[in-house]
């Protein structure tokens, strides 16, 4: 693991200049850049993954993402239903839930599908009291680590180095010496996608499922409606 300190000492090692020549707050803006293009690669980094917990309201359908866990969930993945008798909430689009639940079909009772919509979760059908729920998601970034050089990039160790390697060829790129900056950006590409390719590979471990296809609300509703395990 490699603080922003130890990064911006390896980019002058490299490089050879001093902060006259290259500001460490200019570094610390290339090692940002190099940083958001690895995140943009992928939506579901694993060193992003977060689980929380939220506790339903009587009553109340919509509950803004940002006030999930600590309010920076990005994209929720699961919603688990973690009461007496509860189970996984499946997801639907916002046509086929409202296309359900609407106006006198629209009574409180235990969720069974959620929706996203507008940076809000919405459940289905809303909540008739208190549900505790477990919500598993990626969270957003943190940029911490540009301004306080002790802590290091908000990526797994195995990217640290790539950030620098941007920071390097870009430095050059600012001195006009095109052979140095695309030396160091093939670094930065090929360092990322090894890194890129061991992080995303699947456990050997976990089934692939292939054409699995989703249930429809109503059916999946109905059913649960007749006995709690029909539907499962």
């Amino acid at each position: 693991m490699s603080t922003t300190a130890e990064l911006i000492a390896f980019v002058r090692d490299v490089t050879d200049l001093d902060e006259a020549d290259l500001p460490a707050s200019l570094i610390r803006q290339y090692m940002k850049d190099g940083f958001n293009r690895i995140i943009n690669l992928e939506r579901r980094w694993p060193f992003y993954e977060v689980t929380y917990t939220l506790n339903t309201v009587a009553s109340q359908r919509d509950y803004v993402i940002s006030t999930i866990g600590a309010g920076d969930l990005r994209e929720v993945i699961s919603v688990l239903d973690n009461s007496t008798s509860g189970n996984r909430l499946a997801i639907i689009s916002m046509d086929e839930a409202e296309r359900v639940w609407h106006g006198s079909f629209d009574t409180p009772t235990r969720p069974l599908f959620y929706a996203e919509w507008s940076e809000t979760l919405k459940l289905y059908p809303k909540p008739d009291t208190v549900y505790p729920l477990i919500i598993r998601g990626y969270r957003k970034p943190t940029y911490a680590w540009v301004s306080n050089t002790l802590l290091s990039p908000d990526c797994d160790d195995r990217l640290h180095d790539a950030i620098a390697y941007y920071a390097i060829a870009q430095s050059y790129k600012r001195q006009e010496d095109s052979e140095m900056h695309n030396m160091y950006k093939q670094s930065f590409d090929e360092a990322v996608g090894l890194a890129r390719r061991e992080l995303m590979r699947p456990p050997s471990h976990r089934p692939m499922i292939m054409s699995r296809g989703t249930v429809r609300p109503s059916e999946k509703y109905w059913l649960e409606s007749l006995g709690r395990t029909l539907g499962q």
